[in-house]
């Protein structure tokens, strides 16, 4: 069925899909661009003995559902991913899908690049602007991330090497890995900050992607971020859902965006092949203030730590043992703690208070899980540590630790946050 369907969409974005002769005129309430980085495993995967999964393909039919009720708004979804073997689920790639008032409108090929070179996004975001203007827009980030993660170059090209941050772009049309380019988060940042009027919201389809240090380095870029601290299924959102909820009303509830919201708890009641999924809403402005408290309470303990005399795991690095942590790798150790969970244990009870009170204005809304999948195993399931309300923070924080030739360590400092939270005051 699913076969027939997208082939019937296809065909539509090849010609063009017009229930009548009306055009958009004039301003729209909001439009919202899903930058579908799918040129990779997520476009087309073929496991040994569990058959296809066309990820991209599932959550274009879901966005042509969702966007049946959205009225006077445009949806704009990028996508690039590899030409499918199967002849039924071809259609140009890269191209432009412009969906208006319930409607898929257009679909516009575009040429042959990477989603991960940050000329090609910032181009696609300039032509949402100039030909879907509105009084707001909204950012998705579709695809593979590994949070800050950042090399020395605007885009990481990489194999098995764990320099990565967002798209994941095979290149060549071809889909047999996560990816071999990525943007760096700096990179992502500076184009946004060129846009001509900033983000409403940044909601982040993609992995690990709700850290401190990334959303430092965006901060004045948008209002609000949405998204995961932990690894997200590869399923991804329930579109046809969540295409509504980002065209909501901006007032608050409870200090909370509506749209932002409803994109969280629909997301979280999605339960996507069983997995819970912690996730979190982040107020752009609040990152400054929360930076400085950060500081101000790392001065304090960081030094002990340095020196062995409180909580020393090796060499002068924080013991992280039992701590809240996003992402597990075989081979390195975890680099997405809980924030709240670190401060938690090692600030003075007067600085973790009031870094608590900055956390709580700056996470305004935040859903706790218990159990979730990261590298093919579920966290928790071996009581790595225990996960509460009081430890919960919704966002993750890189903490340095002690492993030969972490070359993490060294790479934290291209990023704004270890300054701005004083880890270079300590020597971390």
């Amino acid at each position: 069925m699913k076969k027939i369907l997208f082939a019937i969409i296809a065909a539509a974005a090849l010609t063009g899909c017009h229930k009548d002769d009306s055009e958009p005129t004039g301003k729209a309430g909001r439009t919202v661009l899903i930058y579908m980085a799918a040129e990779n495993n997520l476009g087309y995967e073929q496991e040994l003995g569990s058959g296809i999964d066309r990820y991209a393909n599932d959550d274009i039919l879901e966005i042509k559902e969702g966007m049946k009720t959205i009225g006077n708004n445009h949806l704009v979804v990028y996508v690039d991913k590899p030409r499918d073997p199967e002849e039924a689920y071809r259609d140009p790639v890269p191209h432009m899908l412009h969906f208006w008032n319930g409607e898929l409108r257009d679909s516009i090929p575009m040429e042959e690049s990477l989603t991960s070179d940050p000329a090609v996004f910032e181009k696609v975001l300039r032509k949402a602007y100039s030909d879907y203007p509105a009084e707001s827009y909204g950012l998705v980030l579709w695809g593979h991330s590994t949070g800050w993660i950042i090399s020395n170059d605007s885009v990481t090209y990489t194999a098995m090497g764990r320099k990565k941050a967002y798209g994941g772009d095979t290149g060549n049309d071809t889909y047999h890995s996560a990816g071999k380019t990525w943007m760096n988060i700096p990179s992502m940042a500076k184009v946004l900050s060129r846009l001509p009027q900033h983000l409403t919201f940044i909601f982040a389809d993609c992995c690990n992607f709700m850290c401190l240090e990334s959303l430092y380095e965006l901060r004045r870029t948008t209002d609000y971020y949405i998204g995961s601290p932990a690894e997200i299924p590869a399923v991804g959102g329930p579109y046809a859902t969540l295409v509504p909820s980002f065209f909501e009303p901006m007032t608050l509830v409870g200090g909370v965006p509506q749209f932002a919201k409803s994109i969280v708890d629909k997301y979280y009641a999605q339960r996507a092949g069983g997995y819970d999924l912690p996730l979190s809403v982040v107020k752009a402005s609040e990152m400054d203030q929360l930076a400085s408290a950060t500081r101000t309470a790392l001065l304090t303990f960081g030094d002990k730590i340095k020196n062995g005399v409180d909580g020393s795991d090796h060499e002068g690095y924080p013991d992280m043992r039992e701590l809240i942590y996003y992402y597990y790798h075989p081979f390195y150790r975890q680099q997405f703690y809980d924030a709240n969970d670190f401060m938690l244990r090692y600030a003075e009870t007067a600085d973790y208070k009031a870094w608590k009170a900055v956390l709580d204005r700056a996470v305004v809304y935040k859903k706790m899980a218990t159990r979730w999948m990261t590298d093919k195993r579920w966290i928790s399931y071996y009581n790595d540590f225990e996960m509460t309300e009081e430890k919960f923070g919704g966002v993750s924080m890189f903490v340095p630790v002690f492993v030969a030739m972490y070359t993490e360590n060294k790479t934290i400092q291209q990023m704004s946050w270890y300054y701005a939270a004083g880890y270079n005051e300590i020597g971390w």
